[in-house]
């Protein structure tokens, strides 16, 4: 039997019951929050307006909607600083191990790093400082998170084997289809974007390898942008504001050019950056972030025999680099990445 049409009705506004959250709780709440629902939300009461325009609430927001760079130091490898795009650090984690290189340090709160064995590898919670996974299995390896299910996922690759280790499942690592006779670059390392895993390929025809870290099978491969052939140059991938990025070095003629994929499924790519970079000076060149300013890149290069990182700037108005401003560089010397406290 069906309920009566008077049965749905919203209770009488002397039924309802209003609930007051204490002001730290609304605090960390709305600090949360998008800016196009903060700046509506200016308007509930003169409290929220003047708990947003607070010069402290304006900074947490800004620490938890921007990336933050995750970077630790040669001098300490079990501290693990995260810093705003100011220079502050917001929050320093300590572990009991040594964090070597990551794996994966992308816009997200769950980063993947390698220890000082290069075989031991750690997923942990930016937020949290708990190590959710140790793992020892190989070095090279892809972390990523599923995009529907929102699982992550750690992939290690052989040249005969594909295994997956999903996060907090407790089933330990799995057997998957090897991946395709291509000849997976091993100087690029694997590149998580929006669910999918990239792999470089050294041989000429699809450029980037596809992994879905979804239903866990190789996709179709992508071709490269134009005129690069990957088996005449060491060609790197990266993730540039949410996109896959590929770094293609140009050794004769003293430039890196940075190539943005626009279209997946036609190879499309467009030359988003020329840099007067000359590859022969550094090992490994990696693109961190596209900055309001100007559309300035934040990047940085580890150097072709210390292999140590040093962040950069580059204006593609004035075609120039130079060294990121100390405040936001550290003295880390270290691994750098990007994270979130999200």
């Amino acid at each position: 039997m069906g309920m009566k049409p008077s049965s749905l009705r919203c209770p009488p506004r002397s039924a309802v019951v209003a609930v007051s959250l204490p002001p730290d709780v609304v605090f960390d709440i709305l600090s949360w929050l998008p800016l196009k629902s903060l700046c509506r939300f200016r308007c509930v009461s003169r409290e929220w307006r003047a708990l947003i325009s607070n010069p402290a609430f304006v900074a947490a927001h800004k620490t938890r909607s921007e990336p933050l760079i995750a970077a630790n130091s040669f001098s300490d490898l079990t501290t693990l600083r995260l810093i705003d795009m100011d220079g502050n650090v917001v929050k320093v984690i300590k572990t009991k191990d040594h964090i070597f290189s990551f794996i994966c340090a992308s816009s997200d709160n769950i980063i993947c790093v390698l220890g000082h064995s290069l075989l031991q590898a750690r997923v942990i919670n930016l937020a949290t400082g708990e190590i959710l996974v140790t793992s020892i299995r190989g070095n090279f390896i892809g972390f990523g998170r599923a995009t529907h299910s929102g699982v992550y996922k750690m992939v290690c690759i052989s040249t005969r084997s594909c295994s997956i280790l999903t996060i907090g499942d407790g089933a330990g690592w799995r057997q998957k289809q090897s991946p395709p006779p291509k000849g997976i670059s091993y100087h690029s390392n694997p590149v998580t974007v929006n669910g999918v895993l990239y792999f470089a390929s050294q041989i000429h025809g699809d450029s980037v390898l596809c992994f879905d870290l979804e239903s866990e099978e190789w996709k179709r491969g992508i071709r490269g942008p134009p005129n690069v052939e990957p088996e005449r140059c060491y060609i790197t991938l990266g993730e540039l504001n949410s996109t896959l990025c590929m770094m293609q070095p140009e050794v004769g003629n003293g430039f890196t050019i940075i190539w943005l994929l626009t279209n997946a499924d036609k190879g499309t790519w467009f030359k988003l950056y020329t840099i007067p970079l000359d590859p022969s000076t550094y090992d490994r060149m990696i693109p961190l972030r596209m900055l309001l300013d100007g559309g300035k890149l934040l990047f940085y290069v580890t150097d072709d025999s210390m292999k140590l990182p040093v962040l950069q700037i580059f204006d593609p108005q004035h075609r120039t680099c130079s060294d990121a401003p100390k405040i936001l560089a550290g003295d880390h010397g270290g691994s750098i990445g990007l994270c979130s406290l999200r």
